[in-house]
């Protein structure tokens, strides 16, 4: 089965990229002719079109609606939720009302939140404890990336792409990097695109470290948040040994990738069981007690539940989806990821049944996967050429050299999910246009989705278990 994952327009041709067979790739799409008409066609995502085509159509009144009616997936009846005089709305913040019934409430959180925190609108409607919906609306982040690439060099996208969303700075560097290594046409040696690959898991588990801690904190279990938040610190030593910088910013450049000369690749090696050290002795057994402990299981159990229908009917991808058990994985089979072995979603369904359980069980279960790889990718490695290669001088040359101009996309798994990228280039290398896709793009809904009929006290501990990006969505 096939899957909408992403659309866009460049120059008037419409693109669509389709998600099958733990690939994504990208067709024309003839068949539309407006933005329109991607939003009456069901097979694609709404929270996808209004993303890729939506305009600032200014604040949306709903609270005349009969609640059912602003639920409703119809989009044919429902065409005013999401268009207004044939111009497709935003999901940026603008003013918003919706509708609820005498004796329901509604309130909002955001955008300005206690702590520390990147800003949404979440708009809720609750009767007594339990919500009857949410909507979620973004954009108090909107940095204009898109913007700031357009007719800018390789140094300067490469920058900006690391601050696309900077918890996957990692995975989108290798993005872009990806697509102007296919338009100059370089081959990298075998062990740097493994170096890399390792490099995206380590973001992954340092990432995944950290939100075990967060979700144990809502839960008010403090010994595994204890650890977490303190031995989520080895991951990102380990990347700051590996890089230089701790979120491993400016390390994977077009054909190569810039490592810390200030270590040795044998200390290089060697680092890595460092970091298996601190996990199997510190890390590792306080989740073992924390997935025991009947209690947490309770209050996880249950959940904030997103089903695999779901998955399928709002295109749901990377965690949401493998959390539900859909068997999706962009690392399954490429060339840049040798013997992976996919996790037993199917037969392992207990773990993997879309709740908050299923979303702190996934991290867990791919730390350990994550690790594994590592671990067996490193012996093979010729940590030699890795280090030396980054310092070779003719890519400067050849990255000056004319190019065929046309549309590019790479695809990589990060830490959320598969990000998809797509550039316009003209011959001299220089982005005519942009399309970025991050996985929250499609996940946010599933946020909304999941809270529905829970208790109002449950949307801190769904928020934190999904976590998904702000500003990625925000561009």
């Amino acid at each position: 089965m096939s899957q909408v994952t992403g659309i866009t327009n460049f120059n008037g041709v419409y693109y669509q990229f389709l998600y099958q067979n733990n690939l994504i790739e990208m067709e024309e799409v003839k068949s539309k002719k407006s933005n329109i008409d991607f939003l009456l066609d069901q097979k694609y995502p709404v929270w996808l079109v209004r993303h890729s085509f939506g305009q600032d159509m200014g604040s949306e009144e709903y609270s005349e609606l009969k609640e059912e009616d602003f639920l409703n997936d119809n989009r044919g009846k429902n065409l005013s939720l999401h268009q207004k005089t044939g111009v497709v709305r935003d999901l940026f913040y603008h003013g918003l009302t919706v509708p609820f019934s005498d004796g329901n409430y509604s309130h909002a959180v955001g955008p300005i939140h206690a702590g520390i925190i990147e800003p949404g609108h979440f708009r809720f409607v609750v009767e007594g404890e339990e919500i009857r919906h949410l909507t979620i609306r973004l954009g108090f982040q909107k940095r204009n990336i898109q913007e700031l690439i357009l007719n800018k060099p390789i140094g300067q996208v490469m920058s900006y792409s690391e601050t696309i969303s900077g918890d996957t700075s990692i995975g989108y560097s290798l993005t872009f990097s990806n697509i102007y290594e296919e338009a100059y046409g370089i081959h990298l040696p075998k062990d740097i695109r493994l170096f890399r690959s390792i490099l995206v898991e380590l973001e992954r588990i340092a990432v995944h470290i950290g939100d075990l801690g967060g979700i144990s904190e809502d839960i008010g279990y403090y010994p595994l948040y204890g650890v977490c938040v303190t031995d989520r610190g080895a991951a990102l030593g380990l990347m700051e040994t590996w890089t230089g910088h701790r979120f491993g910013k400016s390390v994977i450049r077009p054909g190569k990738v810039l490592v810390n000369q200030k270590i040795s690749p044998k200390l290089a090696k060697e680092s890595f069981y460092q970091l298996k050290k601190v996990y199997n002795t510190r890390v590792r057994p306080q989740i073992l007690r924390a997935l025991s402990i009947s209690t947490l299981k309770e209050r996880m159990q249950g959940c904030g539940f997103i089903s695999e229908s779901d998955v399928e009917t709002y295109g749901f991808v990377g965690m949401v989806a493998r959390m539900a058990g859909v068997e999706d994985d962009l690392r399954k089979n490429h060339t840049d990821y040798p013997n992976w072995k996919p996790l037993p979603l199917k037969e392992e369904h207990h773990h993997y049944n879309g709740d908050v359980w299923a979303r702190m069980y996934l991290r867990f279960a791919e730390i350990e996967q994550s690790l594994d790889w590592i671990e067996n990718i490193i012996s093979t490695l010729d940590w030699d050429l890795v280090w030396s290669e980054g310092r070779d001088q003719r890519l400067n040359e050849l990255f000056t050299k004319k190019i065929n101009p046309g549309v590019f996309f790479k695809t990589v798994e990060a830490w959320r999910g598969p990000l998809l990228v797509a550039l316009n280039l003209d011959e001299d290398g220089y982005v005519k246009n942009s399309y970025i896709r991050d996985p929250s793009v499609l996940n946010w809904h599933a946020l909304e989705l999941a809270v529905r009929g829970e208790q109002i006290s449950d949307f801190p501990l769904n928020n934190k278990s999904f976590n998904l990006s702000y500003v990625g969505f925000d561009l």
